[in-house]
């Protein structure tokens, strides 16, 4: 049987009852982690506040931010299992999470498993945004699957990965994935290509009885921040279109259901349904964000291939869980 561990990266203070929440629902899984580590990304004030907060758990600072990425390639280095699950600081894994991760990598194919995110909200939903887009408030969202199935990539706040997609691929690019400076995404897809062209025959899946509630605060539900992480997503879609050829299979089956979600909701919007007509707007704006993000994207991508200076493509200022690597095969 495989040795499991968990990692939990944090870089707030004011997120430090919600990491303790974290930390309470792994150590009462069905299957309890053979280790856990707490990573804070900041500085040793922070660090020292997480220790104080949780005396119980092992917790690694990494002496200043140096991006998600940074933090969990940290966090897997301090571990010795042979599996390795993720957990965001916002999040609480349902009671058999790990266990269903497991059991999804029984099969020695099976790299890497990451399961639903359900929305644990802190303030109304609004009307305007729709199920097909609530990955970009770190959820689930309508179109995928809803059993175990094949998938380009896993979402890293709700994964399990084989170690070894670490110690002989370098773990997740350095470049890529949230910092201080940088709100990124697309480590998750860019580990699972690069996992894929080294093992031609390991697969990813998306198991979705491992359950984990993401909390959505006010400040998620403003139109400017969905917007925001739209357009971000287009940015991401065009960095990895540049790097990975034919990588986008996923997200151009989704843009293929817009249309047709739009056409339902306008039809309702026209026999007087007010909530159909915000769904309307709020399906138009958001693929018009990533669309737009997609556009700028290749042009800063063109001009840094003409350049030859390498050049992030991720804007500033969005707190950003990408869908490319949510829960599977996210848009």
């Amino acid at each position: 049987m495989s040795t499991v561990g968990v990692v939990i990266c944090t870089h707030l203070a004011e997120r430090l009852d919600s990491l303790s929440a974290a930390v309470t629902s792994v150590l009462e899984q069905t299957r309890v982690p053979d280790e856990l580590i707490v990573v804070v990304d900041g500085d040793a004030g922070l660090e020292a506040l997480v220790a104080e907060r949780l005396p119980h758990v092992r917790v690694m600072g990494m002496g200043r931010n140096q991006g998600l990425s940074a933090a969990r390639n940290a966090g897997v280095a301090a571990l010795t299992t042979d599996v390795v699950a993720f957990l965001d600081d916002d999040a609480v894994g349902a009671a058999a999470w790990i266990e269903r991760l497991e059991d999804a990598l029984a099969d020695c194919a099976v790299y890497g498993a990451s399961g639903r995110s359900d929305a644990l909200w802190e303030a109304p939903r609004p009307r305007w945004l729709p199920d097909e887009f609530l990955w970009v408030i770190g959820c689930s969202y309508e179109g995928q699957p809803t059993e175990r199935q094949q998938v380009r990539n896993v979402y890293g706040g709700c994964c399990a990965l084989r170690r070894e997609m670490f110690d002989e691929l370098g773990g997740y690019d350095l470049d890529l994935g949230k910092s201080a400076d940088r709100n990124g995404g697309g480590e998750e897809a860019d580990l699972c290509l690069r996992a894929a062209a080294r093992w031609p025959n390991v697969i990813f899946v998306h198991e979705p009885s491992a359950v984990i509630l993401h909390r959505v605060p006010a400040a998620r539900l403003r139109l400017s921040y969905v917007m925001g992480r739209a357009f971000d997503e287009g940015l991401m879609k065009a960095r990895l279109m540049s790097t990975q050829q034919g990588a986008l299979g996923p997200e151009r089956a989704f843009a293929r259901r817009i249309p047709r979600k739009v056409a339902r909701e306008a039809g309702r919007a026209v026999r007087g349904d007010g909530g159909a007509a915000s769904q309307v707007g709020g399906l138009v704006a958001l693929t018009g964000g990533v669309l737009a993000g997609l556009a700028v994207g290749r042009v800063r991508t063109a001009r840094a291939r003409r350049s030859s200076v390498p050049t992030s493509v991720v804007p500033r200022g969005v707190d950003l869980e990408m869908p490319g690597s949510h829960g599977g095969d996210h848009v």
